[in-house]
């Protein structure tokens, strides 16, 4: 095979757009002879990066961040109910804010709209989200009540999870939001049949949903189930180990 620099730039291109790392470690591993004609044809391996058109320092290493690693980020905040507006996101210094950081990169997203589009969901409710209040929630929660939806905590949180998010974040927990609003929490309460069976099946659906499940997060957010834990195991704790599920006590929870 002859080199020729057409070739090189071609060739580099190639594997770039293919998603390759072309890091100067990697290529010396798996494509030693492109390399080789690189650093020899254009002096030093850099070059040739940059006149394919490439920023070397895109290309030291390869980027920690994906497509796909942002969007699970947004996914399974979301199903915490996390606020992901940009003004709340972009100063957060966890992984989430570092997340919403990367996205802006052209090789991504270019946008934070553009993640949350990616992700399933519309940067207009997420802005909705992100103006809740406590005279925001009660004003919804009465609007749904008139509309004759569903207004129990388990169809709420699948319907309308930020609504639900707030609800609890402003008032400690649903039903006291619900009271707040000049309801009767039982009024709305669907009545479900609870076994052994049943509780454990809850727990690890809620686990599998990304939901807090230390003791005093249940009792909080999920009473019903908090309570059939209790009947049937004595206490949620127990509950939860029959379920198998592993927890461990942390700051978070």
């Amino acid at each position: 095979m002859t080199w020729t620099r057409e070739r090189i730039i071609r060739d580099l291109a190639r594997l770039r757009r293919a998603g390759k790392d072309i890091s100067y470690n990697a290529m010396a591993r798996k494509e030693q002879a492109l390399l080789s004609a690189a650093a020899y044809h254009f002096r030093s391996y850099r070059r040739a990066v940059e006149q394919a058109g490439m920023d070397y320092v895109d290309v030291l290493r390869r980027p920690w961040w994906t497509r796909k690693k942002i969007i699970e980020m947004i996914k399974k905040a979301r199903r915490k109910g996390q606020d992901l507006h940009w003004s709340a996101v972009s100063r957060r210094g966890d992984l989430l804010g570092r997340a919403a950081l990367a996205s802006l990169q052209q090789r991504l997203f270019g946008k934070w709209s553009r993640a949350l589009k990616a992700a399933g969901l519309d940067a207009r409710d997420i802005s909705r989200y992100h103006r809740w209040d406590r005279k925001a929630v009660l004003a919804e929660l009465r609007t749904r009540a008139r509309k004759g939806e569903p207004m129990n905590s388990g169809r709420l949180q699948k319907l309308n999870s930020p609504l639900h998010a707030a609800a609890v974040r402003y008032f400690g927990n649903y039903e006291a939001a619900l009271i707040a609003a000049k309801f009767k929490p039982g009024k709305f309460r669907q009545r479900r049949k609870w076994d052994r069976a049943s509780v454990v099946q809850e727990i690890r659906a809620a686990k599998q949903g990304g939901k807090r499940l230390s003791d005093s997060s249940v009792r909080r957010e999920n009473p019903a189930l908090y309570g059939a834990a209790v009947r049937w195991f004595g206490s949620f704790p127990t509950a939860r180990k029959k379920a198998g599920i592993q927890f461990r006590r942390s700051k978070i929870n």
